[in-house]
């Protein structure tokens, strides 16, 4: 991994060494986006593709009332939908509309609390490669963590100076 270069890129100032005591106590309630989109299990994957097209989003919490049960991927559902150019556009909507999330989901995901350390969380993230924890309140969904998330606030982080 590079290191970090500790003099200013434009004018070759010493920068402070470490970093300041309130990032680390970022916590990832502070960071996440509260409220995140669902599914429930029996939705369609044609349910899930169409939010995810309309809202920008790679990942959604599947939830049985405020429950987490599972996390549906972009990925997942892009290596679970035919393909148009083997298949019908009617066979496509057809499996789409009829195969319900459960199918595919992620069950049991690798979730997070809103009171963890954000870097924690960031360290999962990154070790996983899952790019999105749940954020759980006792037992509740809460929010959703993503690899976005994470680089917004480092891109916020690195503008205002930290």
């Amino acid at each position: 991994m590079p290191s970090i270069d500790s003099r200013c890129p434009q004018c070759g100032t010493p920068l402070p060494a470490g970093t300041p005591a309130w990032v680390r106590r970022l916590t990832v309630g502070q960071v996440m986006t509260a409220a995140p989109l669902t599914l429930s299990p029996e939705d369609s994957l044609m349910r899930g593709l169409e939010l995810m097209r309309i809202h920008g989003v790679r990942r959604i919490p599947i939830v049985i009332g405020e429950t987490l049960v599972g996390l549906l991927a972009e990925g997942d559902l892009k290596r679970a939908q035919p393909s148009t150019l083997v298949s019908s556009e009617e066979e496509f909507v057809r499996v789409m509309e009829e195969t319900p999330v459960s199918r595919i989901m992620i069950n049991n995901p690798v979730f997070t609390r809103e009171d963890e350390p954000l870097l924690e969380a960031v360290r999962t993230l990154h070790g996983t490669k899952f790019g999105a924890l749940p954020v759980i309140r006792e037992g509740k969904l809460v929010g959703i963590l993503t690899d976005s998330d994470a680089l917004r606030v480092m891109g916020d982080l690195l503008e205002h100076g930290g």
